[in-house]
């Protein structure tokens, strides 16, 4: 067969599949023709170019060869000008065409295109740049293709868990029970205020906090020369965007009334919302709005734009509110000390920093002469909140504002941070609620449901392109209207901040604050997101704002019209369409028919009267079957329920009693035995791996040595190998460390601590326990075994080190992480407890603050992590039976005379104080019950705290059991632990001096009284090929 026709074979046999490029089909091809085919196959491939990048590498060249897609995009030039050019570096390598349109509006357009409950879609494109406040109405149709299997597909490429978590809830719609992604953001946008540091400086005043200090400053400084040029008629208190001029953006005005009205109204996180009642859908519009519509009465004459015209690079504004993306195109600027990056040459604004001869016009200053960029700050926040149940205001507090935040005094800012040398602000102390708040600016990617399958893959692949770290790390530098999305942008001043024009200061504290207004924690508010959300904010809001800000109307006046116009809006679309749009942009599941059919009659009746009907008729016909069966046993089962009662009442008391005694008897033997052997990784083939290996793969490869029981755990300790147990934070729920970040951050711990010890750097004597290799991670069955075992495990081991890469610094404050340090310190201190943080490359490697096991104490408050499936309970037999064993030592240690005792009641002593929190008797857990959130109080330790102490008074605890163990490690002396009257010395002897004794001094497994046989001992590595010699 000649190549001409193999290739005219290919051809056909891939139109008819749909395949872009058709490849050789190896098994069913003679030698010869196959040779042939391969060879034209080679010569397709050659046309294309995938070495780029890492992204494009990873696709296949010729790919989309012959496929067209039609993309509607918004102001390209301005708001994403990377993406032509990544777009035709796309096609380079896939062959795949991508035609850009441009909308005119970008809120309206998409919609029309796409389509909407009242109208079909024109359907001429394939997929969307968007506003993710506008998406509701289509995600509630179901129009846009769901991302969420094709963001797992993409998982090494995308990097999705990099995304800032509020970020990515942007782009989600909650719908019949899912939570379903309908765009990519690529976009972190909120209200950033800015504020001229120098000015703060030079007048003796402190950084605002408050909305109230904002008008303070604003209308001090307003008509006041704030850039030395002589003139005070145009210079400003204040500037914001959008500010009126600013196109279509003009109707997002109301917003940054908005922005402050949340910071009264929602204390609780973006679930709970401020705009409406989550119930009744009736509009939120009270004291808070009144409150948040007074300031910006007093604002409004005192500001003039900050983005649009050049008053703020011209030095004509104190503070200023707008999008970091504005900032961005204003503060670039290294080589100048940062300022307006897009006036170095003529412009639009023309030469506003330079004279003909090029000499800087402005620039601001400390008082020593340096350069001070203008400050970035967190979202100004309110130290009152509405109290729902009286529409009354109240001081902000832990119970008021969960959420909120004590002001700090200057000095203890971050060493960094510019502002430690201000004054203090006179609110230190006090507890403030900041809300950060998700404005219309916000963008994201969407994709046509509907469109042709090879076009929807082609277009995601792109959005996947443009939006991964591999590509945007360098493209968020660009002036554009996407602001940092990713924690992967942020990283690293040197990486990309540096090259792209930004000075260091700028860089800090922009990150600084996209991480705190962007991380999971903080309370952000999202806008209005509701199908026809122009008519609520544009027709009805701005009208009623722009009014009241004249001083043309009443507060009463806008209230009552307001409400009005918004109801009117809300008839249009319908209530109980826009209730469901409202509760699954907060992230809700919808209310049931019956919450329907009770709070919202009338308008369910008009939906169809027979829903609400055979609700009604369903409850009716139970109420009355359930009241007869009732009605005619109730008179026998009182006599029943007489008889009965109190031998019920012994059987639940006895039942109780055993489960409670089960429970102790199961944590004292939890620190005697294993239920899942130990298994641990050879130092020198753990730092062979590159990367964190699953527990699977080193089980059938035969890579981990297994101790079977305790005994064997002591004699291998007691041959002078080192354990070292790694604690970390999982970052993905199939995989703890995509990045390589953590393991990179093992490696280096592990080499320092043997350079410290003066082990050999071979590392064969040195092993190693990580959660991921050592524990089993397909069977949930056996998993739960280990996990049970968990105790004995981190108390195994002789080194402990917490490894936190700069993102996961705050891994402490994890539960599980909680529980390993708490298993480790209470039997060995802290003296053998490390903290390896920082970049891979650059790792602070050091012994954990002195006071480091108080907070860990705390295991019941951690944070469930985002990707470890477990739970509290899980955990209540092992810290059970460790709080067991110190009650133990300090009882047996009191009535022998003992007197080394100190740190066992040192220990106890802080365990005491804090009883309930590190204890706690219940706690309260959210459950899903046909689609409704039921919040539910589960015990935890109820009285075992109590029958312990009990237990141990009576000298009922801890009963000799059989050690185990293999011939080779069974002794004729058994081993003193933890507990025993003459062998206690635990790690923290003081809690504020925390003098730690030498760690020759801990009771380790097997540390005291062991004999060893002359011959040499033997460990199983698993898979039984061949023991290893220890």
């Amino acid at each position: 067969m000649s190549l001409t026709s193999v290739a005219r074979a290919l051809q056909s046999s891939s139109s008819l599949t749909g395949a872009s490029m058709a490849t050789c089909p190896t098994s069913l091809l003679p030698a010869s023709t196959l040779e042939a085919c391969l060879e034209w196959q080679s010569s397709e491939s050659s046309k294309y170019n995938c070495s780029a990048d890492a992204f494009l590498a990873s696709l296949t060249p010729g790919k989309y060869a012959g496929v067209t897609a039609n993309y509607l995009s918004f102001n390209t030039e301005v708001a994403t000008p990377h993406y032509p050019r990544r777009a035709e570096m796309l096609t380079r390598c896939t062959g795949g065409t991508i035609v850009f349109s441009e909308a005119e509006d970008v809120a309206v357009d998409p919609i029309n295109d796409i389509g909407s409950a009242s109208a079909t879609g024109a359907e001429l494109y394939d997929a969307y740049l968007m506003i993710y406040s506008f998406t509701s109405e289509a995600s509630s149709l179901g129009l846009f293709e769901t991302l969420n299997d094709r963001i797992r597909e993409k998982t090494t490429q995308l990097q999705y868990e990099d995304i800032f978590p509020k970020v990515r809830n942007m782009g989600e719609y909650r719908k019949d029970g899912k939570t379903n992604i309908d765009l990519l953001m690529s976009d972190g946008d909120f209200f950033v205020p800015v504020v001229r540091i120098d000015l703060l400086e030079r007048d003796g005043l402190p950084l605002p906090q408050t909305w109230d200090d904002l008008v303070e400053l604003a209308n001090y400084y307003n008509g006041t020369d704030l850039n030395d040029d002589g003139e005070t008629h145009d210079d400003w208190g204040f500037c914001i965007y959008p500010r009126t001029g600013s196109g279509f953006n003009d109707a997002w005005i109301p917003e940054l009334m908005y922005s402050t009205w949340a910071s009264t109204d929602q204390t609780r996180g973006i679930q709970e919302g401020f705009l409406f009642d989550d119930q009744t859908f009736e509009p939120r519009i009270g004291t808070g709005f009144e409150k948040a519509m007074n300031y910006w009465k007093e604002l409004w004459p005192l500001s003039a734009d900050a983005c649009i015209t050049s008053t703020f690079a011209e030095g004509r504004c104190a503070i200023g509110i707008a999008p970091p993306g504005c900032w961005k195109g204003i503060f670039v600027d290294a080589e100048e000390g940062g300022i307006a990056w897009r006036n170095r040459t003529n412009g639009d604004w023309g030469p506003v920093l330079r004279d003909e001869n090029g000499e800087a016009l402005w620039r601001p200053t400390w008082q020593n002469g340096t350069y001070a960029e203008p400050y970035r700050l967190k979202p100004l926040g309110s130290l009152v909140v509405v109290d729902r149940e009286t529409d009354q205001l109240v001081e902000c507090g832990p119970k008021t504002c969960p959420k909120g935040e004590k002001i700090k005094p200057s000095d203890e800012l971050p060493e960094d941070d510019r502002a430690r040398v201000l004054v203090d602000s006179p609110h230190v102390g006090k507890w403030i609620n900041r809300v950060p708040f998700y404005w219309s600016g916000g963008y994201g990617t969407g994709i046509r449901r509907s469109a042709n399958d090879k076009v929807k893959d082609l277009m995601f692949d792109f959005f996947a392109y443009v939006n991964s770290p591999i590509t945007s790390v360098d493209d968020i530098v660009i002036p554009s209207w996407l602001d940092d999305w990713r924690y992967s942008q942020l990283e690293s001043y040197e990486r990309n901040y540096k090259e792209g024009g930004w000075n260091f200061n700028a860089w800090n504290e922009h990150q600084r604050v996209q991480k705190y207004s962007l991380g999971n924690d903080v309370n952000s508010a999202r806008t209005l997101q509701l199908p026809g959300v122009l008519l609520y904010t544009r027709d009805v809001m701005l009208e009623q704002f722009q009014k009241y800000v004249a001083g043309e109307t009443t507060i009463e006046v806008t209230k009552h019209d307001t409400i009005a116009g918004w109801n009117d809006a809300t008839a249009v679309y319908g209530k109980i369409n826009q209730l469901d749009n409202y509760r699954a942009a907060l992230g809700l599941d919808s209310l049931t028919t019956y919450q329907k059919c009770t709070l919202h009659r009338e308008e369910m009746d008009a939906i169809d009267p027979a829903i609400c009907k055979e609700e009604t008729d369903n409850s009716t016909l139970i109420i009355i079957i359930l009241c007869s069966i009732v009605g005619a046993g109730i008179l026998g089962l009182v006599m029943y329920f007489s008889y009965k009662r109190y031998k019920s009442f012994q059987t639940i008391k006895k039942a109780h009693e055993q489960q409670m005694e089960s429970t102790l008897n199961e944590a004292t033997r939890a620190l005697r035995q294993l239920d899942y052997p130990l298994h641990l990784v050879r130092g020198d083939e753990f730092v062979a791996e590159k990367q964190l290996m699953r527990h699977e793969v080193l089980r059938n490869t035969h890579r981990l040595t297994v101790l079977d029981n305790i005994g064997d755990v002591d004699a291998f300790i007691q041959t002078g190998k080192q354990v070292v147990f790694f604690s970390h934070q999982w970052t993905a729920f199939n995989h703890p460390d995509p990045s390589n970040d953590q393991y990179n951050c093992m490696v280096e711990a592990l080499r320092e601590l043997a350079r410290r010890n003066g082990w050999n750097d071979n590392l064969r004597d040195v092993y190693v326990w990580i959660d991921y290799s050592c524990i089993p991670q397909a069977n949930a069955s056996v998993q739960n075994l280990a996990i049970r075992s968990l105790a004995v495990y981190t108390s195994s081991a002789t080194y402990f080190v917490i490894c936190a890469p700069r993102r996961n610094i705050r891994i402490w404050t994890m539960m599980w992480c909680r529980a390993e340090q708490v298993c480790y310190s209470m039997r060995n201190g802290t003296a053998g407890m490390f903290l390896a943080k920082g970049r891979p490359g650059s790792i602070e490697f050091g012994p954990v603050e002195s006071d480091f096991f108080i907070e860990s104490l705390h295991v019941f408050n951690g944070d469930l992590t985002c990707c470890r499936l477990s739970t509290r309970q899980s955990l209540v037999v092992p810290i059970l039976g460790l709080y067991g064993e110190l009650l133990r030592a300090a009882h047996d240690g009191v009535k022998g005379g003992t007197s080394d005792l100190s740190a066992v009641k040192a220990f106890l002593k802080e365990v005491e104080t804090h009883l309930e929190d590190v204890f706690p008797r219940k706690f309260k857990r959210v459950m899903w019950r046909k689609n409704k959130r039921v919040l539910e109080e589960v015990t935890l330790f109820g009285d075992l705290i109590d029958r312990m102490r009990a237990r141990i008074k009576n000298g009922n605890m801890f009963v000799p059991v059989e050690r185990g163990g293999t011939e080779s490690t069974m002794s004729s002396t058994d081993f003193l632990r933890h507990g025993a009257n003459d062998s206690i010395m635990h790690g923290v002897m003081d809690i504020n001096s925390l003098a730690l004794p030498p760690q020759d001094n801990f009771l380790r497994h097997g540390s005291l009284n062991v004999e060893t046989p002359s011959t040499s001992t033997t460990f199983s590595r698993h898979g039984g090929g061949g023991a290893e010699e220890a």
